[in-house]
């Protein structure tokens, strides 16, 4: 069911994020063309970081500056007003944190 009713289309996609770097948020190779929302919905055990700059590699860090980066919690979801030319990124902490992703385009 899309969160908007300016959306025509959804895509709905599971994705393991790993421990060791950031994991790009999208169904398939690239952003969906015309992406309106991205959703992110955090089904693990596990917090989750997200960011829209992957150029940070060092894990420790994203904890301690979070100008870079953004939490969800265990179970949380959040909706992002990102259309297809920003890609959001996602890194877990502790252990394969398993995550629905929905871009909702039109």
């Amino acid at each position: 069911m899309p969160y908007y009713d300016t959306v025509t289309s959804v895509l709905e996609k599971k994705l393991v994020i790993p421990t060791t770097g950031w994991t790009a948020l999208r169904y398939g190779s690239s952003n969906a063309n015309g992406r309106k929302y991205l959703g992110v919905f955090n089904r693990s055990p596990y917090k989750i970081y997200i960011t829209t700059d992957n150029a940070d590699t060092v894990g420790t860090s994203m904890t301690t500056n979070p100008a870079h980066t953004r939490a969800i919690r265990a179970g949380g979801e959040r909706i992002f007003p990102y259309a297809d030319s920003v890609t959001m990124y996602a890194r877990s902490v502790t252990g394969g944190a398993t995550v629905v992703i929905t871009e909702e385009c039109g």
